[in-house]
């Protein structure tokens, strides 16, 4: 995908973001489209979508829409040029064929979403704390699909829904900053693990950039 990184399509973004956490959360920087200056000489004209480092542990990461006989011998090759570097590791990154990323949303109103808000809010105040912070989730993508009114919007990546309204101004940097740790926990509740459990204060967050999202709106 490296070779137009400013022509990737949404699904591709939203799996660099998805990384982009899984990275961070493990204490790595994370780089999309490095410089091909800023990659090892060894790797020659081959640039990795994204570099992910952490002290002397190097990740360079391809992303690939699907599998295929060609894609594989191409993988081989770029995969050759890393032997020898044990602190680098070369990693695929497939698009799941996920239903999902060809299903259009549509934008719900402002009222609807306001009126969705005092529901979860209710929820939260009969300490229904997992439910209340999984539907805050929902509610804040919902808010970008009102502010971006796109009829052929297609779901997002939580951390691919916060980087765009904090990109576009709807919530401020500090805000954002809270709500990035909390994505793995919404990941972690959303996949089944009962043993996550969003404090209050957590689920605060997560609603109070629904109202600051849509307050600017």
């Amino acid at each position: 995908m490296n070779a137009a990184h400013q022509n990737s399509t949404p699904s591709e973004l939203d799996l660099l973001a998805t990384l982009r956490d899984q990275y961070e959360a493990k204490g790595f920087t994370f780089e999309v489209a490095p410089d091909r200056a800023a990659t090892p000489e060894f790797l020659g004209t081959y640039v990795p979508d994204a570099i992910a480092r952490n002290g002397n542990e190097n990740v360079a990461i391809e992303v690939r829409q699907r599998r295929s006989r060609a894609n594989d011998l191409t993988l081989q090759q770029i995969r050759a040029r890393f032997e020898g570097h044990s602190d680098w590791t070369f990693v695929v990154a497939y698009l799941a064929d996920d239903p999902s990323r060809i299903t259009s949303l549509p934008a719900a109103s402002k009222a609807e979403i306001l009126r969705q808000l005092d529901v979860v809010r209710l929820l939260e105040d009969q300490a229904h704390h997992e439910a209340a912070f999984v539907m805050g989730w929902s509610l804040l993508e919902a808010t970008l699909l009102n502010i971006e009114d796109d009829p052929r919007a297609r779901p997002r990546m939580p951390g691919s829904v916060v980087q765009s309204l904090a990109m576009l101004g709807y919530i401020k940097p500090q805000l954002e900053e809270k709500l990035r740790p909390l994505i793995m926990l919404r990941n972690r509740v959303v996949h089944g693990d009962l043993r996550a459990a969003p404090t209050p204060d957590q689920v605060a967050v997560v609603l109070s950039a629904v109202e600051e999202a849509l307050s600017d709106e």
